[in-house]
């Protein structure tokens, strides 16, 4: 939990290893794709109906081109939106048939936030093993 909430600290503040979101890509499901240090290439998609946020979670660029999913050891990531007041959402694992245990390449959570359509920017974070990861990202 410590971890959890140091990373959204750090993503409130913009603390970020990486800050880049790359205006080319679009997601295989058609989401917002955050770039960890080009090792990772989270996915996010939003459904307004049900107010759930899904991200799922690639590795680098040629697995994202790929669309090809890869399982992180992760406990959750955490988003901190841009919104006002600010909102820290921490996503859980939800993990995909096949993903080896422990670990998940798909991650969601539900929040009210995500029932309105808008533009969407902010910052998420996770760690994955001993490894911080953190991108900002604004969506176009």
């Amino acid at each position: 939990m410590r971890m959890l909430c140091g990373l959204a600290l750090c993503a409130l503040i913009g603390v970020t290893t990486q800050a880049a979101m790359d205006d080319d890509h679009v997601g295989p499901h058609k989401g917002i794709v955050v770039e960890w240090e080009g090792e990772y290439h989270p996915e996010l998609v939003i459904d307004t109906k049900t107010g759930t946020i899904t991200a799922y979670i690639y590795g680098n660029e040629d697995e994202f081109k790929a669309a090809k999913m890869k399982p992180i050891d992760s406990k959750a990531i955490a988003l901190a939106l841009k919104t006002n007041p600010p909102t820290v959402i921490r996503l859980t694992p939800a993990p995909e048939k096949g993903d080896p245990a422990g670990t998940a390449s798909k991650f969601t959570a539900t929040h009210d936030v995500f029932k309105k359509e808008m533009k969407w920017s902010g910052t998420l974070a996770g760690k994955i093993g001993k490894k911080p990861y953190s991108a900002d990202f604004q969506q176009k």
